[in-house]
């Protein structure tokens, strides 16, 4: 897979990680390492410098639909990174009218550079591993039956630090990282996540990593790993 994609090409590749999609392209469900059925929000906005893109849950009525596309014709390129959408409370106040809002998400989404600098600290786990997945970890034992890779670092005889991939396609995978209370500010995070991109090229894939803006750690490690930042996400359920 080419490491060179354009802005508006990799927020489409990031629909398709994270959501599933009918033969019209309208959103089902978000794309759950546990295979849990979520719904997928009624409507997804990606924007980039290059341009924007909207998705739409499968169940939302025509009229609404035909609204939010007249507000996203209308929306300017990303000009200032660190934003949500200019038009979103239009979006919002459309979607209230038709249902009452449950939650509203937005955050930055990144790539990763050409050079990741390999971490020495890190192991690769596998199923026979499941045990020392220990604590607030524990539920991660489950994800380790799959095929995607899940990078570790071991420390007093448990997984401290974890990157898997949480949301897949054909063509990119979007990093899910964790790390136990006690063992975060040593850098472990950021090792984690080089480590599972490394991995995730080379099975000739795009590792994507995306976050909220109220996530300020996991902003942090995008910072120290010089990630790329192509867009931003917002989304109404």
């Amino acid at each position: 897979m080419s490491l060179q994609q354009t802005d508006i090409e990799l927020m489409k590749i990031q629909v398709e990680v994270l959501f599933t999609q009918d033969e019209n392209g309208c959103l089902q469900c978000i794309k759950e390492p546990t295979g849990n059925v979520e719904s997928a929000p009624r409507f997804f906005f990606g924007c980039t410098n290059e341009g924007s893109i909207c998705k739409f849950r499968h169940d939302l009525p025509d009229n609404v639909i035909a609204q939010l596309k007249e507000v996203a014709a209308a929306e300017p390129m990303l000009v200032n990174p660190e934003k949500i959408p200019k038009n979103h409370r239009q979006f919002e106040d459309i979607l209230q009218s038709h249902t009452p809002i449950e939650r509203v998400w937005v955050g930055p989404a990144y790539c990763f550079p050409e050079h990741i600098a390999p971490p020495t600290n890190v192991i690769q786990l596998s199923r026979e591993d499941a045990g020392l997945l220990k604590g607030d970890l524990a539920n991660i034992r489950s994800e380790l039956n799959s095929s995607h890779p899940c990078l570790a670092i071991i420390e007093d005889s448990q997984v401290v630090s974890i990157c898997r991939s949480v949301r897949t396609s054909m063509r990119a995978h979007e990093a899910g990282v964790e790390t136990l209370a006690y063992y975060r500010r040593r850098g472990y995070a950021t090792s984690v996540v080089a480590a599972w991109a490394l991995a995730i090229r080379a099975l000739n894939l795009i590792p994507l990593y995306s976050t909220s803006w109220d996530n300020v750690a996991s902003q942090g490690v995008a910072r120290r790993l010089g990630l790329v930042q192509y867009g931003v996400d917002y989304h109404v359920t």
